[in-house]
Order: C-alpha cells, then structure tokens, then sequence
C-alpha cells in the first residue's frame, strides 16, 4: 500500500535535503599508519642490565659519537712524551779508593790469635772484609819445655795513596801486644815469662785493580805484608831450672820475623774468595750505576741502567765512558 505525502511534507523534505548538501555533514577520517620497518633510525640506548649481571667494563662500552677517546689529548694541547735519551756517551772518572767504600775511617785490620787462629780479621770500605789466619809462635827451650807467644792489637783507619798501579793502604797498629806463656795455659805459666810489645807495626795491603768482561771495576791482585820493631824491653832473660835461659826479647823478635808471611798469605787467601769477590763486584756496581745516573741526570731509584762503552783503570783511577738506557 503505497501513502502519498501531502505536498507541502514533500517540499519541505527536498529544502531540508538542499540545507544539508550546502553545509556539508563532518565525516570519519581513517588514521593511516606508515609501513613496518626492522631498521631503527634513532640508536637505542642501552638499558640496566638485569639483576645478577655486572656492568660492561670501559672497555666493552661502544663509543659514543663525536666523543675524544680516553688518552687522546685535547686540541691545542701536547701529548705527554718520555723524557729524550742521552745520545752523546757521558764520562766519568772515579779513584778506586772511592769505589771501594769513600769513607775509609771505620776500616780495621785486627791482629789476633788469642782465642783461636781464625780470630784476625779486616774491613776495608763497605765492600772488603774477610778473615785469616795467624797461628801462634812455639819456641822450644833448651830444657825441653815450650814458650807459646800470641799476638793481639787492632789497627787505625787506613793511610791510603796510589802507588803505580795499584792502591796502597796502610793499617798502624798503635800497641801490638805479644802475649807468652810458659810450658801450657794455666795462670802459673802466663806469670812465668813477661809479655812484649811491638812498636811502629804497620800492615801493608796493596789492591791491583781492573776492569771484567763488561767493564765494571774489580780487582786483579792482592797482596799484603807486614813491619815493625819490638819495642825495647826492662827484662828479656828468664832463667828455668837454675841453668837454662829464655830471652823473650829474641823469641819475640823471631816471631816478628814470620808474621809478615802469615799476613800476607791469609790476606791474599780471603780475598781471593769467590764469596769475597761477588761481593765486591754487587756492592761497587751498585754504587757505581747509582753514582753514574745522577751524572745523567737521572733518578738512581728509577728501573734505568747503564751501557758501559768504553772502561779502564788509568794507574788507580777508573774511567768509564756509558750511556744511560
């Protein structure tokens, strides 16, 4: 069944419908999204890690960047440089006396077999010490009994010159004591014979330096003597047994007579030591390199060395021309 309008509906149907069509009726806009990418285009900072891990170290981390390496100096400023090497050999001129210690005031050489015949001693520098022996003296009386004489006497700080080529020292022994006794050790044969002593005892040491295979000093030779006079005494004859004499002066002056080469060999022996020598050469090179580098400008505590280039002994004096390296 179809309904006609009236006309006045209609005409008022078509001028609502013209209304509508002049001022436009707002419409839903669709949202457009751009495609999916798996590239980004601003770099992702990385995150915390989780709990339990550790941090990257600096040197894991990626540069940033734009950003000045660490160590890399900043524009217009120097990059820090070692200090410039000696290029020109330097050179040096040290006497032997002072390698051997410099201050030979607490130098010694003791003289004694009281105790045992290993007891004498020396000292010589901070480099030098060494122990020798000097037996005792056993005079045979002409009844049959013996006279034991003991030496004992401690030397001054040494007089030390240059002879030639090698370095003399001597050692005065202010009062060099002999000490006797009478058929054995008790205090009835100490008081049997009197004591003597010596005057203007002197023990000569002469060091021969040289230079090893890498031109550091040490020495080649030592030998070693000994001088002196016996003192003049009040009494020097003791008689035994009513007819047999002791002259204590004589049996004295007898061992003054052989312990020049008692000394000698002892003091040529215990330098002559291995342990002696490796000694010498540690304590004098040590000194010497640390001697050397402050020529150089150097700090001796620094790990810095020394290239020896050229070294020799002229007479006493030993001269190096080195490098520090």
């Amino acid at each position: 069944m179809i309904t006609f309008l009236p006309f006045r509906y209609q005409t008022s149907l078509r001028l609502l419908a013209l209304l509508m069509a002049l001022q436009g009726v707002p419409q839903a806009e669709a949202q457009v999204f751009p495609p999916r990418s798996n590239t980004q285009s601003v770099p992702v900072q990385p995150g915390p890690p989780p709990m339990g891990q550790a941090m990257p170290g600096a040197n894991q981390m990626q540069p940033v960047p734009g950003q000045r390496p660490q160590g890399m100096p900043a524009p217009g400023m120097q990059p820090m440089v070692q200090p410039p090497q000696v290029a020109t050999p330097l050179l040096k001129t040290i006497p032997l006396a002072l390698l051997l210690g410099g201050d030979l005031s607490k130098s010694f050489v003791q003289l004694t077999n009281l105790r045992g015949q290993v007891d004498s001693n020396f000292t010589i520098g901070r480099s030098l010490a060494g122990r020798f022996t000097v037996p005792p003296y056993v005079h045979e009386a002409s009844n049959g009994s013996r006279v034991f004489v003991h030496a004992n006497g401690l030397s001054n700080p040494p007089v030390v010159k240059s002879e030639g080529k090698e370095l003399h020292l001597e050692f005065h022994l202010p009062a060099l004591q002999f000490k006797t006794y009478y058929r054995d050790y008790s205090p009835e044969g100490d008081q049997a014979v009197g004591d003597t002593v010596g005057e203007n005892a002197i023990i000569d040491i002469f060091i021969l330096p040289t230079t090893n295979q890498q031109g550091f000093p040490t020495y080649q030779a030592v030998r070693a003597g000994f001088r002196g006079t016996l003192k003049p005494q009040d009494k020097c004859t003791y008689w035994f047994d009513v007819i047999f004499p002791i002259n204590i002066c004589d049996v004295s002056k007898k061992y003054l007579d052989t312990l020049g080469n008692a000394i000698e060999t002892g003091v040529r022996e215990a330098l002559s030591h291995p342990q002696t020598r490796n000694q010498f050469d540690q304590i004098v090179w040590q000194y010497l390199r640390s001697d050397l580098l402050i020529q150089a400008g150097i700090n001796p505590m620094s790990p810095a060395q020394i290239r020896v280039i050229e070294a020799s002994f002229h007479g006493t004096d030993y001269v190096v021309k080195y490098l520090p390296r």
